[in-house]
């Protein structure tokens, strides 16, 4: 703890930069951890994180005149914070305190007290607690869900709503501009293309060639309308950390089409995290991407401004492309790039011919006859994995075509996939190649079919583990037609359609994916999607009647697809055992405006069973505990999820395990050295309940206002005054969430 303390050591950290208005709030540093806007899962990061050396105690001041209206007191969430109302109408939240002020640390206690609990949540009126700028009213600390010793402290306007400080009287010198990784790039439509095809595309960026900043590596073909998503990051002289940045401008052909800026956040307008970050991208590790657009279906958010879109479709022709990244300094990193929207070539190769060494191919375009320019060529394995670029050996021109010889040695086994563009930059169709003689029967081959959302819109692939020939198509059933919706080869194995809108599986009785090669085969899909959308409730069911799932009239953005799939080997858990079938609700990458609710119907055997839970898999920390109500007479648990995750019944049959406790048992101490009593505890599965009523802490038989640090594990009381000379007895029980408990006794001397 550092109190009393340190003025001396800190003053050049308290000067005021010209034109602040605020004094900065604690003299633990002026380091940031984490700053406003960051994304978070369900959310934002509304304040920012202050480090304080990895140590608690450092003293925390009012940053202007005013008083303070709030104490709040928890286990979770903010911990131990206080609210300081400004003079000028904004609030001060201070939070993940050790202790506030003298004269709040006694009303806290008294509360406590009067309230039997650790829990305090109290208002209070101006002339209470009236503070002074300067004034200390508390103490950093690492209470409530913090990950370390910080202080987390927001800004917040006359509504509530969240400020970013950093724009707003409380700078911080910052001469590092922001990172800029990747920019992706989404079809938005059934007919748009983004270099000749229907899947997102993420472009690796390139320093510029004058200028600075940073440019597209060549010309980019797209077709329809697209909407541009870009990965960013900022840094901070002489931190590791990683920051989110204060603003992010489009413009196209120098006409500004999209803005954002993260200046003014809102609780209320949380989950909107999924419609400013590229959900696909995130669910699928690919990274933390930021949309330049904002769809008409997605809800209003203080980030982007109303009646803005960013979604473009662009007129036939090159189009300039420059996005402006800027942090909360004004540092900015600039991204140029150019467009050209027309569509894609249709190419074909004419004939192949082998060589001694190599084998010669002649591509020639199909459609618009304009020169072949470049050509690129990638092998890949019959199980469907890249392998190299191949070297073209030879190359040259065959009228608007050319022909390119490739190694024979590189090819025996491999397919190979050709990225073709031409004079104007257009990128050609998928075309790829395989000897014929590698063929395999379709009855020997593995096909694998999956589905997957692009904002709302599905895209289906099928990938086999073998090279074969002939067409490959999806048939929906109706109940007096069929639809075939062809599918187009992008690798050697791998077969994808265009985005398909979610109406099309209206009425639709069954799918089967359709192959013509040496012979025809047909496999039928498990899979009964149903079609909902916005303001429409719609209940969906898995195939075996078990698992059913609602999703609201406010779920969802836009009409889209959701499905079922039983999960044929889920992950075990650890500390637990798989009492149902898992379920996967999909589309797993789709974003959720609201919350679905889901049910799964047990057994009898299950009925009576002991800390039994629902979980869901999370790809970060695995099985984690969900909220469950039972329902015992219609013997099933329910709960509510807001992403569509893999989802089961797990009983939890390990109870909670102490990893340490303080002072160990047995032990002598000198009086100085036990200023506080603790148990830290862990589980392996359904995690530490952070419910006061589910734990207990007692020293020499008397209870003890204990406190609990959830992501520490640590239960906790520190000593009011030192203890007597002689043996005590500390006594403590911890649950798990799923109700399973740990207890225990601890004997020591203290000298």
């Amino acid at each position: 703890m550092k109190r009393n303390h340190y003025f001396f050591i800190i003053i050049s950290m308290i000067c005021i930069a010209a034109g602040q208005n605020y004094r900065w709030p604690t003299v633990g540093s002026k380091a940031l951890s984490s700053n406003f806007g960051e994304f978070r899962d369900g959310g934002f990061h509304m304040g920012i994180d202050i480090k304080t050396l990895g140590e608690t105690g450092w003293p925390v001041y009012a940053i202007d005149d005013g008083h303070i209206s709030r104490m709040v007191a928890n286990f979770s969430g903010y911990g131990k914070a206080l609210y300081l109302t400004l003079n000028d109408g904004h609030t001060a939240v201070y939070a993940h305190l050790e202790e506030f002020a003298f004269r709040q640390k006694s009303i806290l206690l008294t509360l406590q007290s009067i309230n039997n609990s650790y829990m305090v949540n109290e208002y209070f009126k101006p002339q209470q607690f009236p503070v002074k700028k300067g004034d200390i009213i508390g103490y950093t600390g690492n209470t409530g869900a913090s990950f370390g010793p910080h202080l987390h402290f927001e800004l917040r306007n006359s509504n509530e709503q969240p400020l970013n400080p950093l724009t707003n009287g409380l700078p911080v010198e910052d001469y590092r501009s922001p990172r800029v990784h990747q920019v992706g790039i989404i079809p938005l439509s059934p007919a748009s293309k983004v270099n000749g095809s229907s899947i997102p595309r993420v472009i690796q960026l390139y320093a510029a060639t004058s200028g600075g900043g940073l440019q597209f590596p060549d010309t980019v073909s797209c077709f329809g309308p697209i909407g541009l998503t870009i990965e960013v990051d900022d840094k901070i002289q002489g931190a590791a950390n990683k920051y989110q940045v204060q603003s992010i401008q489009l413009l196209v052909d120098d006409e500004p089409v999209f803005s954002l800026k993260y200046n003014e956040l809102n609780y209320d307008q949380m989950a909107t995290v999924s419609q400013v970050r590229e959900n696909r991208f995130h669910r699928l590790n690919l990274g933390s991407f930021t949309k330049l657009y904002k769809l008409a279906t997605f809800s209003s958010t203080t980030i982007v401004p109303e009646k803005i879109s960013g979604a473009l479709n662009l007129t036939p022709g090159y189009h300039k492309i420059e996005i402006q990244v800027s942090d909360a300094a004004g540092n900015t990193t600039i991204v140029k790039g150019t467009i050209i929207n027309y569509p894609p070539v249709k190419i074909a190769i004419k004939n192949v011919e082998w060589l001694d060494n190599t084998i010669e191919f002649n591509i020639q375009p199909v459609t618009l006859n304009i020169p072949l320019t470049k050509v690129a060529c990638y092998s890949y394995t019959a199980y469907g994995y890249p392998d190299e670029q191949l070297t073209i050996v030879n190359r040259k021109k065959d009228r608007s075509g050319l022909r390119i010889e490739l190694p024979k040695s590189k090819l025996g086994k491999h397919g190979v996939s050709f990225i073709v563009k031409n004079k104007l930059g257009v990128h050609g169709s998928p075309l790829t190649w395989h000897d014929p003689n590698a063929d395999r029967r379709l009855t020997e081959m593995d096909i694998d079919i999956t589905f997957s959302a692009v904002e709302h819109k599905i895209i289906a692939q099928i990938q086999t583990n073998g090279f074969t020939s002939g067409n490959t198509a999806l048939r929906l059933l109706k109940e007096d037609e069929y639809i075939s919706i062809p599918l187009t080869k992008i690798q050697p194995t791998v077969y994808t359609t265009d985005i398909l809108l979610p109406s099309l599986f209206y009425n639709t009785l069954r799918i089967d994916a359709f192959f013509d090669g040496d012979i025809e085969r047909i496999i039928q899909l498990d899979m009964s999607p149903s079609v909902v959308a916005p303001g429409k409730i719609t209940n969906i069911l898995s195939k075996d009647n078990n698992c059913s799932i609602q999703i609201t009239k406010t779920s969802v953005y836009d009409t889209t697809l959701v499905w079922i799939e039983a999960i044929d080997h889920p992950v075990e858990p650890k500390g637990g055992t798989i009492q149902s079938l898992i379920y996967q609700i999909q589309p797993y990458e789709l974003a959720l405006k609201d919350t679905i609710r889901i049910g799964i119907r047990y057994d009898r055997q299950i009925k009576d069973m002991p800390n039994t839970s629902l979980y869901y898999y999370n790809q970060k920390s695995g099985w984690t505990f969900l909220p469950t109500i039972n329902l015992p007479n219609r013997m099933v648990m329910a709960g509510t999820l807001l992403s569509f995750d893999a989802i089961g019944i797990i009983q939890d049959t390990d109870p909670p395990f102490v990893r340490k406790v303080y002072p160990a048992n047995g032990g002598n101490f000198h009086y100085k050295d036990v200023r506080t009593i603790s148990v830290i505890a862990d589980d392996y599965l359904s995690g530490i309940s952070s419910d006061e009523q589910t734990m207990s802490m007692k020293l020499d038989g008397e209870p003890v206002r204990y406190a609990f640090q959830p992501l520490k594990k640590e239960l906790y009381y520190y000593l009011p005054t030192p203890l007597n000379a002689g043996e005590h007895t500390m006594e403590y029980s911890l649950s798990d969430q799923a109700g399973n408990q740990v207890s225990g006794s601890t004997t020591f001397r203290v000298d």
